[in-house]
């Protein structure tokens, strides 16, 4: 349901009755709009005029025949000074204390995503920073839901030593960070739930135009019916056998079973996002692809496909920064690469953000710990999403990006790698291998000179194929030169 009105006046009219007009819990005290043209939307009687007003800036709508009505406040500028956001329809009168403007960004994902502030190895350092009203979380509540719904659950938070904890740490500091750099609010609105895949923050639908993915919709139905068959079983056998084992094991079984579930296709788009829709933001953080992993070249249009239904639902081609999953479980430290999911979803990741309107990503492949799906240290997480929405999306910065390869090449017995800038080399060179004529993937060594890497290795000739960084926990050494020193992701020179 809609929230109701924070003040309401009510009057005999019969075009107005008590509570009909209705905006979603966004809208509410501490809010953060986006600087620029602002979207105002809900609903009220049809037919019935709406006004909308934030300090100076005003705007009317008429609300439909099915009641909707939007209103775009127009023009706005950033501002720390918090105003009274004032709808009104008839006698019917709204209002949010508070309401500031700013950059807003939405963060999702799963369970990286979800890692508040709390659990990582920054957090005394984020509660001994005062409070900054300036900087603003607004957290989804876990909802999700069969079909599209109207409204989520949560409400917006402002930076303070008793808040931070409980804030999303990527996305908190990547606020931190770019509010640092634009001088500008920063509010940041969190929809995450952990172990859930892409699939499932994406409307029905959305593989309608992949070729890869015929059937898929009609997959997922059949899976959602089975499930929904199973949970009634159970609890038929308990209303008529009273079986107090059943019970039991419905109540193990409910999150596996249960026709609405986390981890089920599009249900969080359905109670997470899909209510969102309309709010006005710049772009978007996506850290996410550890339960995909098992398929990493499908991710392409997974995934791809998700960010494409989320443009078309707002109506625009907006920044969508995916972070690269970092590095985690070494399972063969004796072989020189590990051709399993996760080097191959990184580069998934990687293709997205060439080839998807809109999407970047973040390189961490000197991140991560070995023995946590988890890692703790999400500061330099934040720090990077920031790095690249500076330099692409409001272009205050010349870096941000992590160091390319953009040309590959075999010179002798050696490969010779050519980065898009300079880098330089750490760890003395280890990461890269490369694959002799025997079949076999050697370690090899290599050597920096400028933006160009030759890789080579004793007793190799002519090599077939160079990889580096390509492993679950792989070795690390590629840098940019200079003082972003951004890690060059994995590559490998045949795919």
């Amino acid at each position: 349901m809609l929230p109701r009105l924070a003040a309401l006046v009510l009057c005999c009219s019969a075009l107005v009755s008590a509570g009909e007009l209705k905006l979603i819990t966004l809208f509410s005290d501490h809010a953060v709009l986006q600087a620029g043209d602002a979207a105002v939307f809900g609903k009220a009687h049809p037919g019935s005029k709406v006004s909308v007003k934030l300090g100076s800036t005003e705007a009317t709508a008429t609300a439909g025949n099915d009641g909707k009505w939007s209103a775009t406040l127009a023009g706005l500028k950033p501002t720390e000074q918090g105003k009274d956001l004032v709808v009104s329809s008839g006698e019917e009168v709204f209002t949010a204390h508070d309401v500031i403007v700013g950059e807003v960004w939405i963060g999702s994902g799963q369970s990286n995503m979800e890692w508040v502030v709390k659990n990582t190895t920054t957090s005394a350092e984020a509660k001994s920073r005062p409070a900054d009203a300036g900087l603003r979380v607004f957290t989804v509540a876990h909802t999700p839901k069969a079909e599209p719904v109207d409204d989520v659950v949560g409400s917006w938070k402002l930076s303070a030593p008793d808040t931070v904890e409980s804030f999303t740490a990527a996305g908190f500091y990547f606020g931190r960070e770019l509010r640092a750099n634009i001088k500008q609010p920063v509010g940041i609105i969190h929809t995450s739930i952990g172990g859930t895949r892409a699939e499932a923050w994406g409307p029905k639908g959305m593989y309608a135009d992949v070729p890869d993915a015929k059937d898929f919709d009609a997959r997922e139905t059949a899976g959602i019916k089975t499930r929904a068959a199973a949970f009634e079983k159970l609890a038929a056998k308990i209303a008529v056998e009273k079986d107090k084992a059943a019970l039991a094991k419905l109540r193990q079984d409910a999150g596996r079973l249960a026709p609405v579930w986390a981890n089920g296709p599009h249900m969080n788009w359905n109670g997470m996002v899909a209510p969102l829709v309309g709010y006005s933001f710049r772009g978007a953080l996506w850290y996410q692809g550890e339960s995909n992993a098992g398929q990493p070249e499908a991710y392409k249009w997974v995934l791809g496909s998700m960010i494409k239904s989320w443009q078309k639902a707002w109506g625009k081609e907006f920044p969508f920064i995916i972070v690269q999953l970092p590095r985690f479980l070494a399972r063969h430290p004796e072989l020189a690469v590990e051709d399993s999911g996760w080097p191959r979803i990184r580069e998934s990741m990687e293709w997205i953000a060439d080839n998807v309107p809109g999407a970047m990503q973040t390189v961490n492949i000197d991140l991560g710990d070995e023995k946590d799906i988890h890692p703790k240290n999400k500061l330099p997480i934040g720090e990077r999403l920031a790095a690249v929405a500076l330099q692409r999306v409001y272009k205050t910065r010349t870096d941000g990006e992590a160091p390319r390869v953009v040309k590959s090449e075999r010179k002798g017995d050696a490969w010779v790698l050519t980065y898009d800038r300079a880098v330089t080399l750490n760890n003395d060179g280890k990461g890269f291998a490369l694959l002799g004529a025997d079949g076999k993937w050697i370690f090899a060594q290599a050597k920096a000179d400028g933006a160009q890497v030759s890789v080579s290795a004793a007793g190799v000739k002519e090599p077939k194929e160079v990889r580096y960084a390509w492993a679950n926990f792989p070795e690390v050494s590629v840098f940019s030169a200079g003082k972003d020193g951004l890690p060059a992701g994995p590559f490998r020179s045949s795919k």
